[in-house]
């Protein structure tokens, strides 16, 4: 059950019944309410003040020393010079990431390894197919748009990527930021074509303006490893 595995959790910081989270919460906000009044009252509110009924949130001053900018700079100067194509056929050879790229109906593997990494670069850099071959002279724009639409589809990105975070996760540099078993999600709207108002839809937080929500679930080391699309239209 649900509540015997959570009860199992050490370390849990929340109690079992939500009604009593819910009053613990009820109770923080009232007294942290009291002293914003009592603040407010004597002009005391920190980092803020209140000029004719109106909050005013005071400018927080940078915390970032001086010299972080130049010790940023000397970190770029200290990488090598590399092109993002190298860089790909580098991260290729090390982790088989584009081995997840089967043909849609057959599954053999793809045979065009330089064509299956334009169709990714394309992707990646929001180029898209039809400016791709521009940037490359061994491929066309009818070649990308046939190895993309029988090789790179959503099943194939995500085994892909499950790919990559796993050799991410295997990288001593990614301990520096976390172990990997907690996360964070959070989602980005994209306006879609202005219908909604006209169907009389209209989503609480968003209006009548249409689109979808991407909600991006990223480890404690940084690596996305899941993306749900979220229509955002009731």
């Amino acid at each position: 059950m649900p509540i015997a595995a959570a009860q199992a959790t050490a370390g849990l910081a929340v109690p079992f019944d939500p009604a009593d989270w819910l009053a613990d919460r009820k109770a923080r906000m009232a007294l942290a309410l009291k002293r914003l009044a009592s603040a407010a009252k004597a002009g005391a509110i920190p980092g803020a003040s209140i000029e004719d009924g109106t909050l005013k949130i005071k400018r927080l001053t940078a915390a970032v020393p001086p010299d972080a900018n130049e010790l940023v700079l000397d970190l770029y100067r200290r990488l090598p010079e590399v092109r993002i194509t190298d860089l790909l056929l580098e991260v290729e050879r090390e982790t088989g990431f584009t081995d997840a790229f089967t043909h849609l109906r057959t599954g053999s593997p793809c045979a065009d390894r330089i064509g299956r990494l334009n169709v990714l670069l394309a992707e990646g850099l929001n180029l898209g197919l039809s400016k791709m071959p521009e940037a490359t002279d061994s491929h066309d724009y009818f070649q990308l748009s046939r190895l993309s639409r029988w090789h790179v589809e959503s099943a194939a990105m995500n085994r892909a990527l499950a790919t990559m975070i796993e050799a991410q996760a295997a990288l001593p540099m990614a301990r520096f930021w976390g172990a990997g078993l907690t996360a964070s999600s959070g989602g980005q709207f994209f306006q879609a074509a202005r219908k909604g108002e006209a169907m009389n839809l209209v989503n609480a937080r968003y209006g009548s303006e249409p689109g979808v929500k991407a909600y991006t679930h990223v480890s404690d080391q940084f690596g996305p490893f899941a993306t749900q699309t979220i229509p955002e239209r009731r």
